[in-house]
């Protein structure tokens, strides 16, 4: 989920992709089952039948949303896990930091989000898909920065990487979650990046916040 905000993304020319803009949009606004097949159709310039031939089903066509809004953060991820190596842990988790909390604290992402865990509760598959492809993209790419550096002789690569994940996203997706904290901006999100990161190091690496 790659774009901050609301705001609706530019439409394709690619006809399939195209189907997938006017589905995000209809999907994030009216949820699932306030989505109609037959308005996206009109709303594309297609038929019906088309949009099954392309997705299948309803739920697979919001499938391939969900995984098209994660493609763009999953590639990043695993730019930052490769990048990570000659850096120092501090700016490795920076980065890391900077990217989850990114994407994971904006509307687009949240609305989403919200329609996911609905749909999970009622059997959809697409709350399995969509943790395999999002949060467990990020924390796969925790792992082996952590057994790269290992910088605790406390705490596994795997306690590192939960305890990790908990502090940077765990206050800030609840606050807006609940509507009392704004979408952050880019100042924001890298404070906030920077700080949870000392903490971290300070309180499970032992390592003290970086200098001014």
């Amino acid at each position: 989920m790659a774009t901050s905000g609301s705001s609706p993304k530019p439409r394709s020319t690619d006809k399939r992709e195209e189907v997938l803009d006017i589905a995000s949009e209809n999907f994030r606004v009216k949820g699932f089952d306030g989505t109609s097949i037959n308005v996206m159709a009109r709303e594309a310039g297609i038929s019906k039948e088309s949009i099954y031939r392309y997705f299948g089903s309803k739920e697979d066509l919001f499938l391939a949303v969900v995984e098209r809004e994660l493609s763009v953060y999953h590639q990043n991820m695993l730019e930052t896990a490769r990048g990570y190596q000659g850096q120092p842990l501090r700016e490795a988790l920076y980065a890391v930091a900077d990217a989850v909390l990114r994407v994971a604290s904006n509307d687009r992402t949240l609305a989403l989000r919200r329609l996911i865990f609905q749909m999970s509760a009622n059997g959809s598959k697409v709350g399995h898909h969509y943790f395999t492809s999002g949060p467990d993209v990020a924390y796969q790419s925790l792992l082996k920065l952590f057994g790269h550096y290992q910088p605790s002789a406390s705490f596994s690569a795997d306690q590192l990487s939960r305890y990790f994940t908990s502090m940077v996203l765990h206050r800030t997706m609840l606050q807006r979650e609940c509507g009392v904290l704004a979408p952050l901006s880019d100042e924001e999100i890298k404070q906030a990046s920077i700080a949870t990161v000392d903490d971290f190091l300070l309180a499970f690496c032992k390592l003290p916040a970086a200098k001014p």
